[in-house]
């Protein structure tokens, strides 16, 4: 098997290509990150081929495997693998063992996601959890157009700004000390980007607030926007 030639730029292994593992992979790959793509599913492999630096035909939960493909060198390690509870936990286990520094799993439910911390995964993930829990937000706040939850109880989140804000500055709006929020990036309607945004900052219709907070002061800051609408 060819290996993966590892260079200074950040490397990230994902280990299972199913609809989590193709769009986790894809996602890194167009950030710029190079992204080795394994699967043993040849048609799989086909697909993500044009999204990755390499795809790679192998059954990862063979420990000659990941020692072939120097699992242990990569920064990342994710573990996509499908409905394979052993084979997903085996992998996990394996890499591990191997010395990989940061292991992500994806589990499909808790008693998953328990094992898989047992032995050492560094981060669990649920996907169908983390989806609902989104939906669910957009659902309560609509003006919160995207919510990342960064740690427990803090986010980042895209927020529209209220109509009486245009033509204001964030000194003016002072929404740090009104809701406890921190201005990140401001979205302009013509795609420009201000990062860090000043307090003379003058807001313009129809711009978004990238914000970060707790995620009650960031509820609180939507629903100040939705009432004085």
């Amino acid at each position: 098997m060819k290996r993966f030639k590892h260079t200074k730029k950040q490397q990230f292994a994902v280990l299972g290509m199913g609809r989590f593992g193709f769009e986790i992979t894809k996602a890194l790959y167009n950030y710029g990150y190079e992204v080795l793509a394994v699967d043993m599913d040849d048609e799989k492999i086909h697909e993500v081929s044009n999204f990755s630096t390499h795809a790679i035909v192998a059954d990862v939960s063979e420990e000659s495997t990941l020692r072939s493909l120097a699992i242990d060198s990569f920064d990342t390690v994710v573990i996509s693998i499908g409905t394979n509870i052993q084979a997903s936990i085996m992998t996990a286990l394996t890499c591990k063992e191997l010395g990989c520094g940061n292991v992500i799993a994806k589990a499909h439910n808790e008693k998953h996601g328990k094992l898989l911390s047992k032995i050492g995964v560094d981060n669990v993930i649920y996907p169908e959890a983390a989806i609902a829990t989104k939906v669910a937000t957009q659902l309560i706040n609509p003006n919160i157009q995207n919510h990342m939850e960064i740690v427990s109880g803090y986010s980042i989140a895209e927020i529209n700004i209220a109509d009486k804000w245009t033509d204001k500055n964030l000194s003016e709006l002072a929404l740090r000390n009104r809701y406890s929020v921190n201005v990140l990036i401001i979205i302009r309607a013509n795609d420009e980007i201000i990062t860090n945004p000043a307090g003379d900052t003058v807001l313009m219709a129809d711009d978004i607030l990238v914000v970060g907070g707790s995620n009650e002061d960031i509820e609180a800051l939507s629903f100040a926007v939705n009432a004085s609408k």
